[in-house]
């Protein structure tokens, strides 16, 4: 997943994804791919994150440095007033030069460092990988929120259709038991249960209103897009899924591919390399030095005379922390607490993910199963509802047998919508609890 050219690509840009305005209809149907897109496009905590990707990229620059050669330049001139001139016995005398100046350049090449710059390399190429990978869980985080809001998005509109059907139903069962009591057909309680039914349907229509609208904010929350009325989702059909693996397959895979528990494994191997580092500095250092310099007068003259001079040297330096008051030590100490407490976050993440895993597999099966019993009860209701409206026009059942045939197509409906919907959430959370890509889903 290639976070960085994700988050470069324009709203208007990714509109173009989106599938044709529909003519009949003026609504724009929108895929879940494309509002994954806007989200990732938008979203301010993936842009942070690539930020802190750029960071840790200048930090593995910086150590990288750490063994290269250093160059330096070096020019001062400097002005002295009320030196006296010097002599070393009679006759010989050193005349003070007031006016002094000098101009050096100089290399310094790391050949030893105990392997202080190398553990720091590698401390820091371990942490600009777990900041990728980081970068890669936020957005594979983001893409299941999405999916979750969009199919709760599709889930309540395609509910409030179903609800919409059913209050003109209701609407027309409740004009035929009027005109039915009016003709000393049905009794009042008849028609007062009509009513109820009537207003409960019209409360769950009012429901799922809501539940459009607060997955519409989630989105635009999401994608920084104000989507309208004029936006609507895909409806939650079920396309064919693929077959489970087993739940040890399912575990295994997730411990292999999460991005998050990557991160966090870098970031753990970053924090011990960086014990090795802390531990390096009571190690001695060497370096090799090589500097061109000229001076007037030249120092290393003597006697010194008021003219430039060059000269040029090439050495070696070595240097030993042996005391510095514990610092080294504290240093140290800090480095492996941090190391342990990286330890054990991979432990505790790892212990997670294989319970998401066993979570989103178990609700995946249960929901697949839950669809099933849900179309096969909508079938029946709906073959119910007509059985026992025929026979109560008949004069063979009683009014409160379509009433409960009424309510029970219509929660039937409703739980299939929803079984739809949860199913293709459920598959969702189940890839992503695995570390695969969300798109397509």
């Amino acid at each position: 997943m290639t976070i960085q050219a994700t988050l470069s690509v324009s709203s208007l840009m990714l509109f173009f994804l989106m599938p044709a305005v529909d003519a009949q209809t003026d609504t724009t149907i929108l895929s879940p791919d494309a509002v994954v897109q806007l989200a990732l496009a938008h979203s301010p905590d993936l842009k942070g994150r690539n930020e802190e990707l750029r960071s840790a990229t200048a930090r593995r620059h910086q150590a990288d440095a750490g063994l290269m050669p250093q160059l330096d330049t070096r020019a001062q001139a400097l002005h002295f007033e009320g030196l006296e001139n010097g002599s070393l016995g009679p006759g010989v005398t050193f005349p003070v030069i007031s006016e002094q100046y000098s101009a050096s350049i100089g290399i310094t090449q790391p050949l030893y460092t105990g392997g202080r710059v190398t553990q720091q390399r590698r401390s820091a190429q371990y942490g600009e990988d777990a900041a990728r990978h980081s970068l890669s869980a936020a957005a594979a985080d983001l893409e299941l929120q999405v999916i979750t809001a969009y199919w709760q998005w599709s889930k309540a509109l395609t509910q409030i259709e179903a609800f919409q059907v059913a209050v003109a139903r209701m609407e027309a069962q409740n004009t035929d038991t009027r005109n039915l009591k009016n003709a000393g057909m049905a009794t009042d309680n008849d028609l007062l249960a009509t009513e109820v039914l009537l207003d409960q349907t019209q409360l769950q229509f009012q429901e799922a209103r809501q539940q459009a609208d607060i997955s519409r904010i989630q989105l635009t929350q999401l994608t920084g897009h104000d989507f309208t009325s004029r936006h609507v989702p895909q409806k939650p059909a079920i396309p064919v899924l693929a077959p489970l693996p087993s739940l040890a397959e399912a575990v295994t895979h997730a411990l292999t591919n999460r991005e998050d528990l990557a991160g966090l494994c870098l970031n753990s191997k970053a924090s011990a390399a960086l014990v090795e580092a802390s531990c390096a500095e009571h190690r001695p250092q060497l370096a090799l030095i090589a500097r061109y310099e000229q001076g007037s007068p030249n120092p290393r003259d003597f006697p010194p005379d008021d003219k430039w001079r060059d000269d040029a040297f090439i050495g070696g330096a070595i240097t030993w922390n042996l005391f510095d008051g514990g610092l080294t030590r504290a240093r140290t100490a800090e480095a492996k607490a941090r190391a342990a407490r990286d330890t054990f976050q991979v432990q505790s993440l790892g212990e997670a993910v294989v319970a998401q895993i066993k979570v989103a597999y178990l609700n995946r099966q249960y929901l697949s199963s839950r669809l099933k019993t849900a179309t096969h009860a909508e079938a029946s209701a709906t073959r119910n509802l007509k059985v026992a409206t025929d026979l109560w026009k008949n004069g063979a059942a009683r009014h409160s047998d379509v009433l409960d045939a009424e309510t029970k197509l219509t929660t039937t409906i409703a739980q299939r919508i929803a079984a739809e919907a949860d199913l293709l959430i459920a598959e969702a959370t189940l890839h992503h609890a695995m570390g695969d890509s969300l798109a397509g889903q």
